[in-house]
């Protein structure tokens, strides 16, 4: 079963609310804020969509801003850049209409937040991120990958008669 864009932000949506609790109990205000902040902007985004408006563009601009505000008033060691790098990763993801870019760039995304689990010792959210990467690469592999491959094999057939 291929989910929609729309399932797999609501996802997102839900484990954001309860990594915000777990990193503010770890300490790690700066992953809090910036799970907090992407869930307001996948509700925010997902309403637009319902009522078949795209986001605006000055609202991407908006969200990246909060985010670099963010990463500033936050800052005090270099892994405290891995939250905000995931979450511009993020806003991309927002604007993407293909699940497959929306696969590739939740990859990076996901791949930011571990690197900043360890560190700041989240080491359940960073197992749960493990298992979304891996789904993640399933579904690569399953509908894009795979489909390509199948589809190229179909045109060099078709090519070939």
């Amino acid at each position: 079963m291929e989910y929609t864009k729309k399932q797999i932000l609501l996802t997102i949506v839900v484990s954001n609310f309860l990594f915000v609790i777990s990193y503010i109990l770890l300490g790690a205000y700066v992953g809090a804020l910036t799970c907090g902040i992407v869930a307001i902007e996948i509700i925010i985004n997902t309403i637009l969509e319902d009522k078949g408006k795209v986001t605006p563009k000055f609202l991407i601009i908006i969200y990246l801003i909060i985010s670099i505000i963010i990463g500033i008033t936050t800052f005090n060691s270099l892994i405290d850049l891995l939250p905000i790098i995931a979450s511009i990763l993020f806003i991309l993801t927002l604007r993407q209409s293909k699940e497959k870019y929306v696969r590739l760039l939740i990859l990076g995304n996901l791949t930011s937040w571990i690197i900043y689990d360890f560190f700041v010792k989240a080491y359940l959210a960073g197992i749960s991120d493990l298992f979304v990467i891996s789904s993640t690469i399933t579904a690569i592999i399953r509908y894009d990958i795979k489909k390509e491959v199948k589809e190229n094999e179909r045109s060099n057939s078709v090519k070939s008669e």
